[in-house]
């Protein structure tokens, strides 16, 4: 959930939109209180077109931290394609009273306020709106098109569908992500009560189960995913759009949602990480994520251009580098077949193998997840994954396993799958696993990663590990091989490690363990 607030602020001052004044675009801005649930006032930016109405309305939600002129390049481009805008910071945030609520009921109800706001005080078209966010607004504008029925259509860039799943994976707390997220929101925000509670809960190292079911059934009511029957009844328009590499909100997440709905739907998967896509749009720099935001609102709240609707409605950017767009007709028809190997003592090979071994448990290597909101928004801007040299892993703290190099350009579309089966030292552990395109150098290009968690094992007893790692869309090429990478330990994670032990694997011909790979082979060469 980001914040761009101080870059927003010096675009307001630089931009020469002043309250109350047209400008040459042709709209004029000014700056309102909007009343609101529980007494408060949300600060609202508002932008109306000087020609007469009624006009298209698109109401835009800060992000976490922001206020109303975080968004002020897209409204003023809205603004120019003949929309009325209403800018708004979420309560707790920017100028807007109240407490931050991580989606709450009041901010589900602040969306619909400001539409009837907006409608009663522009000449804002009441049969045609639209709502949209990054990340925190994102989630919020999700939410409110299941409770009212007024918006046309929803733009969700870097937002989440699970945030059970974005707090959460395998047992495995994204603590370092978490932790991020309650600082700056003590930082640029008033928490409420209960969302500094929560979150305290959420980062304590030893968390309770009932703690942690507590955050739970905290989490769930904040999901679109528990809204999708609303949101399907009203129909809305939906497009979504999140980076592959998100440590904040996993792409998977939003592709689960992506399929439930029943609407027009339209889904882009870019590389780099959370909110890196649409930053630079929101600093004046073109931006195809804002293009596409236009477009989408165009065809289904102004009624002006449906050209985007003649386009396949997912479209996918491959890492690494600058790929062109990838056009399909449905999810499924992104994803490729898999192709499986089995883990042998270091290799990844075509046939099982009967095998042990073990690392020192509790232990880091090179292998990493990156820094949360850095590493990947600089993939996003220079098109390299972070790296590892391979040659550098501890094979004393972590295992490794390597498959021949491919003779072909070699394309991975989907979900990566393993198998394993862990022998652990203690009743609690955990371990994270990583796959990287290496090059003939030993060089790795991190593909994807995924922790896995157990609280309740028998110290010594084999335990199976199933990883579903989150989808991608990667280019292997030529020469290049991929390896998996496990050892118990990143910083991005809260992991359940105790102490020192053995950490054992074991693979068996009744039970082996593999590497299961979308695979789509291009036939090109070196």
């Amino acid at each position: 959930m980001i914040r761009a607030g101080a870059a927003a602020m010096v675009i307001a001052v630089t931009a020469a939109v002043f309250p109350g004044v047209a400008t040459p675009e042709g709209f004029a801005t000014s700056f309102a209180d909007v009343p609101a649930t529980g007494g408060i006032t949300l600060g609202a930016m508002v932008m109306q077109p000087s020609s007469p109405g009624p006009h298209p309305l698109a109401v835009l939600i800060g992000a976490w931290g922001g206020g109303r002129t975080q968004n002020i390049i897209p409204a003023r481009d809205l603004a120019n394609r003949g929309y009325v805008v209403i800018s708004y910071g979420a309560r707790g945030f920017g100028e807007s009273g109240g407490a931050v609520e991580v989606a709450g009921p009041d901010d589900i109800t602040d969306v619909s306020t400001v539409i009837d706001w907006t409608l009663a005080h522009t000449a804002a078209d009441p049969a045609r709106i639209g709502v949209g966010g990054v990340s925190y607004g994102a989630g919020i504008g999700l939410i409110a098109a299941g409770f009212d029925a007024r918006i046309k259509a929803v733009a969700s860039l870097s937002g989440w569908a699970d945030l059970v799943a974005s707090l959460t994976q395998n047992d495995t707390r994204h603590g370092l992500a978490g932790l991020v997220l309650y600082l700056s929101g003590k930082a640029n925000g008033t928490l409420s009560p209960e969302t500094d509670t929560m979150l305290t809960k959420f980062l304590e190292p030893a968390i309770s189960d009932a703690d942690s079911q507590a955050v739970i059934d905290w989490s769930r009511p904040r999901s679109p995913s528990s809204y999708v029957d609303r949101i399907n009844a009203n129909h809305p328009a939906v497009l979504a759009i999140q980076t592959w590499s998100e440590t904040v909100f996993q792409p998977g997440q939003m592709a689960d949602l992506y399929q439930r709905l029943t609407g027009p739907k339209r889904a882009e998967f870019v590389p780099g990480d959370h909110a890196a896509s649409e930053s630079g749009g929101l600093l004046g720099l073109p931006s195809d994520t804002w293009t596409s935001v236009y477009r989408w609102f165009d065809a289904h709240v102004a009624g002006t251009d449906t050209s985007i609707e003649t386009e396949p409605p997912v479209v996918t950017r491959a890492r690494p580098g600058t790929q062109r767009p990838e056009y399909h007709a449905d999810w499924p028809s992104f994803v490729a077949s898999p192709s499986r190997s089995y883990l042998g003592r270091d290799t990844l090979q075509a046939t099982p193998a009967a095998w042990s071994g073990s690392i020192a448990a509790n232990r880091d290597t090179v292998a990493n997840g990156g820094i949360p909101l850095a590493t990947y928004s600089l993939e996003a801007l220079s098109g390299n994954p972070p790296t590892a040299f391979l040659w550098q892993v501890d094979r004393g703290s972590g295992a490794v396993w390597s498959q021949p190099p491919v003779k072909a350009v070699t394309q991975l579309r989907g979900s990566l799958r393993a198998h394993l089966t862990v022998v652990p030292p203690a009743t609690v552990g955990s371990v994270v696993a990583y796959v990287y395109d290496v090059d003939p150098l030993g060089t790795g290009s991190l593909v994807d990663y995924l922790p896995y968690s157990w609280k309740h094992a028998t110290p010594g007893r084999p335990q199976p590990v199933d990883l579903d790692f989150s989808p991608t869309a990667y280019t292997l090429a030529a020469g290049h091989h991929l390896a998996l990478v496990v050892d118990s330990k990143d910083p991005l994670f809260l992991d359940w490690n105790t102490g020192d032990g053995r950490l054992g694997f074991v693979s068996t011909a009744a039970d082996p363990s593999w590497l299961e790979v979308p695979v789509r082979k291009t036939g090109v060469t070196p």
